[in-house]
């Protein structure tokens, strides 16, 4: 027999990834039953910057709209950290922050402590808004409620806490802005099964389908050129010297959330490493035969294939497009709150025409009550409305985000591509 070229450790990576992806959705349907969730598509998570010495350039004009936009444009941003976007708004007018973050990175999170806290000593700091839905947050505040969290908290303290802590302590609105687990549980499941169905498929179009969805998707999520993150930002030195405390504190975090299964994947993983160990009494590829090498690699470009197009569709549609249109909603939604459109409204003292909006059944106010009720605040966040706002400064939207989730969404943002 000739020792396939389909390795142990490639079955090893796929299921790493299956793991990675389905890792807490048998917990958060369960969560969700019992908690009376419904599944509705609502929230957003991460933010951060380095705590330098040298000062965060985070100008915001305090004159007009334009002048608002001029000065943004106009503003050096070489203090900036390069995980770090600034953009207007276009419908709103409003500055938004979109801080790229590696997940329980140290430097990642010095970075969303140090941006906060400068943007709201310049009293310039709205609304914050998170890579996580209320669903994978109560899970974890209930985690470290207890006496066993107290000692998991050095694990279990990400950017997305530290962001959250921060916008609490200066009494400015926190988000959840991400979709929530269940409902992406459930786009998995189905995703899975289409592209099952259309990888099995090929003469009845599922190929190109497969192959058109994946293109539209890549364009949307991976948006490339200037005003966006470069494929340089995750090469930062200061991010790549605490990347292993990252790679350490990812596994880590799931072990202190459900230890279980945890143990499972990891036997799991050592008896493929076993496997893999142990199959040395095949015939290498080298030493085989021609026609046992065609064999061999036939069977691995299928396999790639196969593996290309399940778990590349997944990871492109699911984890990242969808959930980019949700947190760019939830984005947008709070830079209605303030827009500068907005200033004249404080109080109640719109257009004395507003009064009668009703009779054409529009509503002059574009973040209406019904709207701020779908929107998920972290427990013990101040509520923020276009007409409750305790002042008419000028405010800045900020997102923490993992970096993979930032060039999608600030081309939703820009291209004005989400309502």
């Amino acid at each position: 027999m000739t020792r396939s070229m389909l390795p142990n450790a490639a079955l090893k990576g796929i299921f790493v990834l299956f793991v990675t992806l389905t890792y807490d959705f048998g917990n958060a349907f369960q969560l969700g039953r019992n908690n009376g969730i419904s599944r509705r598509f609502k929230s957003v998570d991460d933010i951060s910057l380095y705590r330098s010495k040298a000062p965060i350039h985070l100008s915001m004009s305090s004159t007009s709209a334009n002048a608002r936009a001029s000065t943004s444009e106009n503003t050096p941003k070489k203090s900036n950290p390069p995980q770090l976007v600034e953009f207007i708004e276009p419908k709103t007018k409003t500055k938004v922050i979109l801080i790229g973050t590696m997940h329980y990175n140290p430097t990642s999170i010095n970075m969303v402590q140090n941006t906060l806290q400068t943007l709201a000593e310049q009293n310039s700091l709205g609304s914050v808004i998170v890579e996580s839905c209320d669903i994978r947050w109560n899970t974890t505040m209930d985690i470290l409620g207890t006496p066993r969290g107290k000692l998991l908290e050095p694990i279990l303290k990400s950017e997305m806490k530290a962001a959250t802590d921060e916008a609490l302590k200066y009494g400015r609105p926190c988000i959840l802005g991400d979709q929530r687990i269940n409902a992406t549980g459930e786009s998995l499941g189905e995703t899975f099964r289409q592209t099952f169905v259309e990888i099995a498929s090929p003469l009845d179009g599922g190929w190109n389908r497969l192959i058109t969805e994946f293109k539209d998707a890549v364009a949307v999520a991976f948006p490339t050129g200037e005003g966006y993150l470069s494929p340089f930002s995750i090469l930062d030195p200061r991010l790549l010297i605490a990347a292993p405390v990252s790679f350490a504190k990812y596994p880590l975090s799931f072990l202190a959330r459900n230890p279980i299964s945890t143990l499972i994947v990891f036997s799991f993983l050592g008896f493929l490493t076993y496997l893999d160990a142990s199959n040395g009494g095949g015939v290498a590829f080298a030493d085989a035969t021609l026609e046992e090498q065609a064999k061999s690699l036939v069977a691995s470009l299928l396999f790639s294939g196969l593996e290309f197009g399940l778990f590349g569709r997944i990871l492109v549609q699911v984890l990242l497009a969808e959930r980019n249109e949700i947190i760019a909603k939830n984005i947008l939604d709070q830079c209605k709150i303030y827009s500068p459109s907005n200033n004249n409204i404080k109080g109640g003292n719109g257009n004395f025409m507003d009064m009668f909006s009703f009779l054409s059944g529009k509503n002059s106010n574009p973040t209406t009550d019904n709207e701020l009720r779908e929107t998920m605040y972290v427990p013990g966040s101040i509520r923020e409305t276009a007409t409750s706002k305790i002042d008419d400064e000028e405010r800045v939207v900020v997102a923490v985000l993992g970096m993979a989730h930032c060039n999608g969404i600030i081309k939703l943002l820009k291209e004005e591509l989400v309502e």
